[in-house]
């Protein structure tokens, strides 16, 4: 088996500043990140609360309904009254 020599270079000056400025950018760009999605939950609030009323008034508006068919008499309830017969096999047992 052959052992290789190896030996890191100290970092030069060039080096340094290399690193600080990738630091730095990641950085930079976290921080964008964040601050674009504070923005647009931020924007994005309104819109909510715009629909929520919305749903929220609607909903009042067919429970009033309701109310007001379940006082007068009226119900809107449907049934079906159909007959049926259970289908089974030759034998007359039934198949699930």
């Amino acid at each position: 088996m052959i052992y290789r020599n190896i030996q890191f270079q100290p970092r030069t000056w060039q080096g340094r500043i290399g690193i600080i400025l990738a630091a730095a950018l990641g950085v930079g760009l976290l921080v964008a990140f964040v601050i674009l999605t504070l923005g647009v939950a931020i924007l994005l609030l309104p819109v909510i609360a715009v629909f929520a009323a919305i749903g929220w008034w609607r909903w009042r508006k067919i429970e009033a309904a309701m109310r007001e068919q379940a006082a007068q008499g009226q119900t809107d309830d449907r049934t079906i009254e159909i007959d049926y017969q259970v289908i089974g096999d030759r034998d007359g047992t039934r198949r699930d």
